[in-house]
């Protein structure tokens, strides 16, 4: 019997950059996209966008669901870490959140 796969959480950056007039049109579809989040934004549409993915592929389709928005003129991945389930509780019981944050992130 082959081995399942081991669980990944892949968490990464993007720079995004917008057209000015398209930037709460492309905010929105960050809100209702899950495992994307605003970082920070600059109102002449620099955008940092968090993403967390089980993979690869989910990251990948996160970027290209990004460039294919209306007004975006890129998206450049900055960051990309990969790591185990255990290794994403430990940074968060490092970063001093509660265990109710600790369940509720890596929910």
């Amino acid at each position: 019997m082959p081995e399942s796969p081991k669980a990944e959480i892949h968490i990464a950056s993007f720079l995004v950059h917008v057209r000015p007039e398209s930037l709460e049109a492309v905010l929105g579809l960050l809100e209702k996209t899950p495992g994307l989040e605003e970082g920070t934004r600059d109102p002449v549409g620099k955008l940092v966008v968090l993403a967390e993915g089980a993979s690869h592929q989910d990251l990948l389709s996160a970027m290209e669901l990004i460039e294919s928005a209306p007004g975006v003129l890129e998206c450049i991945l900055v960051y990309h870490e990969v790591m185990s389930p255990e290794e994403a509780k430990q940074q968060l019981i490092a970063t001093g959140q509660s265990e109710t944050e600790q369940q509720e992130a890596m929910s």
